[in-house]
């Protein structure tokens, strides 16, 4: 029998086992805590345990999600690589410059087997919309775009104080901007290589965290057009938008609701999305597509070369501000 493995026990851990369930039915779904503690019962959607890395390697899966925090993020992957196994890391790619830069070197060896990065948003049918949009130039020349995400994030994991979650601590790749990186990702894929003109770090006193809750940034593309990135531990509704004003129109991208409404010059609109998608069949496109990369098919996730460019961002982003 076939067996695929996820590393980590936190919530986007359960989702993969979940969505590996659905499918590949047939394939045996192994779990592996990240902190290598010994479980007393079998986690949900798992039909095995296995508390070491070198076990889950013996176990030889076909291949394996790495879910574990950002810090261990470049240590799993590096040795399912080394072991010849495909793996899909989570965002980031690591908690920092030297581990992102250390897992690209492994996964760019010639006896490498398949490995990519778990940015999900490239997935959302009105981001690969909204991505030719741009490229078809519609909204002409580009002059501003305004990125935001915001959620509370006490509010983000029911059972679980905030302040010992992965978000919170610095020493497991915590803060806004690593646990927020898809904006960065998506806005370097839709509008190509970015560079830093100014950056505000912020940690409010309402959390009391260690880490930045508060981030605003400011880019610009190599067409000068002006880029404004917001993201926050800290809004009670939860936002998360893009805002592209050119000299043709506008579009109005919505990522929660997968809409997208493109506003010409003489106020026409066109609307984009499907109010009935739901957020999970991201998840399981990228798995799926994942699938074709194993298979050396066309893949169209984010590569280990592309999550690095986030994590070397973030990095000019902290010693900037």
């Amino acid at each position: 029998m076939q067996s695929v493995a996820v590393i980590g026990l936190g919530n986007i851990s359960h989702r993969h086992r979940k969505n590996l369930k659905a499918l590949k039915p047939d394939a045996r779904v192994i779990a592996m805590p990240a902190s290598n503690r010994q479980l007393t019962t079998l986690p949900a959607h798992a039909d095995a345990c296995v508390t070491q890395l070198n076990e889950l390697i013996e176990l030889r899966p076909e291949y394996v999600i790495v879910a574990s925090p950002a810090n261990l993020h470049a240590s799993h992957g590096k040795s399912l690589l080394e072991a010849g196994i495909p793996c899909l890391i989570e965002k980031p790619l690591g908690a920092s410059l030297d581990q992102a830069q250390e897992l690209l070197r492994c996964a760019q060896k010639p006896s490498a087997p398949a490995c990519a990065v778990g940015y999900c948003l490239r997935f959302m049918p009105t981001a690969r919309i909204m991505k030719d949009l741009v490229q078809q130039q519609v909204v002409g020349e580009i002059y501003n775009i305004h990125i935001e995400v915001g959620q509370y994030l006490p509010q983000w994991r029911s059972g679980l104080d905030y302040r010992d979650s992965v978000s919170a601590r610095k020493e497991l790749g915590g803060g806004a901007l690593l646990e927020l990186s898809h904006e960065l990702d998506y806005a370097r894929w839709i509008f190509g290589p970015l560079a830093l003109s100014h950056a505000h770090l912020r940690s409010s006193s309402e959390l009391g965290l260690e880490v930045e809750d508060l981030v605003d940034v400011s880019l610009r593309t190599e067409h000068d057009a002006h880029v404004q990135i917001h993201l926050d531990f800290l809004q009670r509704q939860p936002q998360r938008f893009c805002r592209v004003i050119g000299n043709k129109g506008r579009l109005d991208w919505n990522l929660l609701r997968n809409e997208l409404v493109l506003t010409d010059s003489q106020g026409q609109s066109q609307q984009f999305g499907d109010s009935h998608w739901q957020a999970n069949t991201m998840y399981l496109d990228m798995l799926d597509n994942f699938h074709n990369q194993i298979a050396q098919r066309p893949y169209q996730g984010a590569s280990v070369a592309q999550a690095l460019e986030v994590v070397n961002l973030i990095d000019i982003i902290k010693q900037s501000a």
